[in-house]
């Protein structure tokens, strides 16, 4: 199987973007869209670089051994208080130590197009893509837009993609995350993911390792019970989750 290089991105928002989303029932995750594979790149070469070499989403969005799942805002989904001021407040030595953090960990820093966006400008808050083969499902690109970030709707778009693998009937979820990105990581491990394996050099922008992550089966009751669970504190926190459509 050819696995593509992940990054996810959770851990850290600055303070420029600190706001609120109502509840993470303004976001509803659904299938991905033709008409949305130009916003999905935008989030995508955010997220990982400009010199990305984008997935295929045209090729396969009708790949019945792929999933493409998107979290769309809804018109109900502006944060507390005009999100345009962001692009407006003082923000320049607060970006500048984000960029400098940001470029620690090899991420993208934020740019001027995506601070002064306007709910009007973007439909759609992030994505996730799963690869199937077998018995094993293997998220290949999970991706938040940056100004949204430490919403909850990272961890919305891994519960996705777990039911979309529990639908599909497969057995086992996988993954590679980078060794220094610890949160991403307890985030997947509260999803039973362990680590199995490491990938030496993997990412490109730095040579960093990957750690590789799979679950326990995910089609027994023993996984099902954890897993209702977790949805369930989710929604505690976060608000219902919301889908449209089969995923």
């Amino acid at each position: 199987m050819a696995y593509v290089k992940i990054t996810f991105v959770h851990w850290l928002t600055p303070s420029w973007a600190w706001f609120k989303l109502r509840d993470s029932s303004s976001v509803t995750l659904r299938r991905l869209r033709r008409d949305d594979i130009d916003e999905v790149i935008e989030i995508e070469k955010e997220a990982f670089s400009p010199l990305w070499v984008s997935a295929g989403f045209k090729r396969d969005i009708n790949n019945r051994y792929a999933s493409y799942l998107v979290a769309c805002l809804d018109e109900t989904a502006a944060v507390d208080g005009a999100r345009g001021e962001l692009a407006t407040g003082p923000v320049g030595s607060e970006l500048s130590l984000w960029s400098r953090l940001a470029g620690r960990i090899g991420l993208g820093a934020p740019t001027d197009r995506t601070m002064g966006q306007t709910s009007e400008e973007y439909e759609l808050a992030g994505y996730v893509s799963v690869w199937y083969q077998g018995e094993e499902a293997h998220i290949t690109e999970i991706a938040v837009r940056q100004i949204l970030r430490g919403r909850g709707i990272g961890e919305l778009l891994l519960i996705g993609s777990l039911r979309a693998a529990i639908e599909y009937g497969s057995k086992v979820m996988t993954l590679e995350a980078r060794v220094s990105n610890f949160i991403a990581q307890r985030l997947y491990q509260k999803y039973s993911f362990k680590s199995v394996g490491v990938r030496k050099g993997y990412y490109s922008d730095n040579r960093e390792d990957a750690v590789i992550m799979t679950t326990p089966p995910i089609h027994t009751e023993e996984y099902a019970r954890m897993f209702d669970e977790l949805q369930d504190v989710y929604e505690v926190r976060w608000g219902k989750i919301a889908f449209e459509g089969d995923i």
